[in-house]
């Protein structure tokens, strides 16, 4: 068998459909508008995400790759890309979180469902300022995510980013 044989699984852990559909409805292609915050120039850029989710190691875990295409400093376009895994530990009844980017940045958080289908992620950024990322409004067809960053441990929360994502038909 390949390694991507091995890795891919074709559901979620068998026993566990529930727990693993927070983020198993996520499974497939989406098609995203990403607006974010560039904290070293100071200003908000415009830019699109193919992000396509899936099921691995044997459906216990749901990873994404997400590329992204936004513009340089120059104007150009840049494409690059990072990946998402989130493990369910049934022992927590929670997910452990780890996305990694393509230029070597890593963020790692827990993730728990939120309120109304939501799904809430927190931890810390490279720099140790509390992070969350959220998904909202998630439907079969369409969600928006979150990201936010807090300056003061917690006390307050700014927007980074925002993603809007159609699931690709």
């Amino acid at each position: 068998m390949t390694f991507a044989e091995e890795l891919v699984a074709d559901g979620p852990w068998a026993g566990h459909e529930q727990e693993m559909d927070l983020y198993g409805r996520l499974v497939g292609t989406w098609d995203v508008t990403n607006h974010y915050f560039v904290e070293d120039r100071g200003a908000w850029v415009n830019g699109t995400v193919v992000w396509t989710f899936g099921w691995v190691l044997a459906g216990h875990t749901v990873q994404d790759v997400m590329w992204f295409t936004m513009p340089r400093a120059d104007g150009y376009p840049e494409r690059i890309t990072g990946s998402t895994v989130r493990h369910y530990d049934p022992a927590t009844k929670s997910w452990n979180v780890v996305w990694f980017s393509g230029r070597g940045t890593i963020f790692a958080l827990t993730g728990r469902a939120g309120d109304d289908g939501d799904i809430f992620q927190d931890g810390t950024d490279p720099a140790g300022r509390p992070i969350r990322w959220l998904f909202t409004d998630v439907t079969a067809d369409s969600f928006r995510w979150l990201g936010q960053v807090s300056d003061d441990h917690g006390a307050t929360w700014r927007q980074s980013q925002e993603m809007l994502a159609r699931r690709r038909k």
